[in-house]
C-alpha cells in the first residue's frame, strides 16, 4: 500500500467515526427531547439520519482500505509473525497506564504552556494554579510514560500489518543499541531515544523493522522487533532484503554485520541501500572500501562528535555519495529552529537531515521527514491530548446514553 493510499485510509476511518459519532449524538439528544415532551427536534432528527447515512456510506470504503492494507502485508507478518515473542497478559494492563501517563503528560504540557504564554491576561492565583497544577501533572506523566514505554511498543508483525507498506530493514551491531538507546540533549522533557527518532524519520518511508538481540528483557524503543534464533537467521534477512523497500545498516563491528554487507552488495539493487558511518576514530570506513568497486573518498564524514557523522547511498555503479552530519549552515530558514516553534537541533535532527539530502539524490524525496525527530517531544504530548479527547468524547457520550435510559 503506498503512502498516499495509506493516509487516504486513515482520512477516510476518521471521516466514518466521526459521522458515526454525530449520528449518536444527534439520536440522543432527540430521544432525551422527545422523552421530555419537548419539540423542536425535527432538525436534530434529520441531521442524526443522515449522519448515520454518511457513516455507513464511508464504512465500507474504509473497511475495504483495511482489508487491502492488511493484504498488502500479508507476506511479511507471515514471516516476522514466527519469531516475535507472545507477551503476557499483563502487559496490556502496562499499556493502558502508559496510555494514561500520555495523557497525563498532554494535560500537563498543555496546562504550562496556557499559564506562559496567557498567564498574564488572568488572576494571579489561577495563573500559579495552572502553572504549578501543569507541572505536577506533566511530572507525574513523565514518571508513569519512562516506567510503562518499554512495554508499550509495537511488535514487528503489528507494525506491519497496521501500516501495510513495505518496511524499512534497519540492520546494525548489537553493540551499538546502547548508544542509540541514549536520549539527545536539547529538548524540553524530551523522553525519545536516538533510535525513536531516528525511527520516526524512517517512518514516512514505511515501517521500520529491525532484529532484536536475544537477550534483551524488552524490546528496545525504536524499530519493531523480532527476534531469530542464532544458528538460523541468515535465510530469514535475505527474505527480509527482497520483500523491503530500503535497508539502512550502520557499519559496525562483527561478523554477522558484514555478511550482511556482502548479501547487499550481491543481491540487492544499489539505490536500496543507506548506510550510516559512525562518528569517533574508525576503520569500518576502510574495511567498506574492500566491498566496494569506488572507495569512499577520505576526508568526507562529518564531525566526531555526532554518534553518527556521514550517510552514504550509491548510484547505479555502486559509486558512494557522502554526506556529512552535522549542523545546518545558516540561511533564511534559520528561524524556524527558534524556540517557540519547538524546533530544536539535535544530532538526530542532524542524521535526519543528512538522510533526507541522501535520499533525494538517489530519487526519493521525502520532504516531511524532519518534522517527526523535530517535534519529537511535542508529539508526545498531542498524542497524550487526542488520547485525552476521545476519553472525553465517549464518557460524555456514555453519560447522554445513560440521561436518555433513565428517562425511558
Amino acid at each position: 500500500m503506498s503512502s498516499r493510499l495509506r493516509n487516504l485510509a486513515r482520512v477516510v476511518t476518521a471521516l466514518a467515526v466521526a459521522a458515526a459519532y454525530a449520528a449518536l449524538q444527534s439520536a440522543i439528544d432527540v430521544g432525551i427531547d422527545r422523552a421530555g415532551g419537548r419539540t423542536g427536534s425535527d432538525l436534530e432528527a434529520a441531521f442524526a439520519l443522515w449522519s448515520a447515512v454518511a457513516a455507513l456510506a464511508l464504512a465500507w470504503p474504509a473497511l475495504w482500505l483495511r482489508h487491502r492494507r492488511r493484504s498488502g502485508a500479508a507476506q511479511l507478518v507471515g514471516l516476522v509473525s514466527r519469531f516475535v515473542p507472545r507477551r503476557p497478559r499483563w502487559s496490556r494492563a502496562l499499556r493502558l497506564a502508559d496510555s494514561v501517563g500520555l495523557m497525563l503528560f498532554g494535560a500537563g504540557t498543555s496546562a504550562v504552556t496556557v499559564s506562559e504564554q496567557r498567564g498574564h491576561t488572568m488572576p494571579l492565583e489561577s495563573q500559579f494554579l495552572l502553572l504549578f497544577g501543569g507541572l505536577a501533572t506533566l511530572g507525574a506523566g513523565l514518571l508513569v510514560i519512562r516506567r510503562t514505554r518499554p512495554y508499550a511498543g509495537r511488535p514487528a508483525a503489528q507494525a506491519l500489518l497496521r501500516d501495510g507498506r513495505e518496511p524499512v530493514l534497519y540492520l546494525r551491531s548489537f553493540d551499538d543499541d546502547e548508544i542509540a538507546a541514549q536520549i539527545d540533549d536539547g529538548a524540553d522533557f524530551n523522553i525519545n531515544t536516538r533510535e525513536e527518532q531516528f525511527v520516526g524519520a524512517l517512518g514516512v518511508i514505511g515501517p521500520v523493522i529491525a532484529v532484536g538481540q536475544p537477550s534483551e528483557p524488552l524490546p528496545r524503543l525504536g524499530a519493531a522487533r523480532f527476534y531469530l534464533p542464532l544458528d538460523d537467521w541468515k535465510s530469514t534477512v535475505l527474505r527480509l532484503m527482497d520483500l523491503s523497500q530500503l535497508i539502512v545498516l550502520r557499519l559496525g563491528q562483527g561478523d554477522g554485520l558484514w555478511w550482511e554487507v556482502e548479501q547487499v552488495r550481491a543481491t540487492q539493487p544499489a539505490g536500496k541501500l543507506l548506510l550510516l558511518a559512525p562518528g569517533g576514530p574508525s576503520d569500518l570506513v576502510a574495511r567498506l572500501n574492500d566491498h566496494l568497486p569506488v572507495p569512499v573518498p577520505p576526508g568526507g564524514l562529518g564531525p566526531d562528535e555526532h554518534w553518527i557523522s556521514a550517510v552514504i547511498v550509491f548510484d547505479e555503479l555502486w559509486t558512494p555519495r557522502v554526506f556529512p552530519v552535522g549542523p545546518r549552515r545558516t540561511g533564511w530558514r534559520s528561524w524556524m529552529r527558534s524556540p517557540g516553534l519547538g524546533a530544536v537541533e539535535t544530532s538526530t535532527l542532524h542524521v535526519a537531515r543528512a538522510v533526507q539530502a541522501a535520499l533525494a539524490s538517489v530519487g526519493r524525496r521525502r520532504r516531511t521527514m524532519l518534522w517527526r525527530p523535530r517535534l519529537a517531544s511535542k508529539l508526545v504530548g498531542l498524542t497524550g491530548l487526542g488520547l485525552a479527547v476521545e476519553l472525553v468524547l465517549a464518557g460524555w457520550l456514555v453519560y447522554r446514553a445513560l440521561q436518555l435510559i433513565a428517562l425511558w
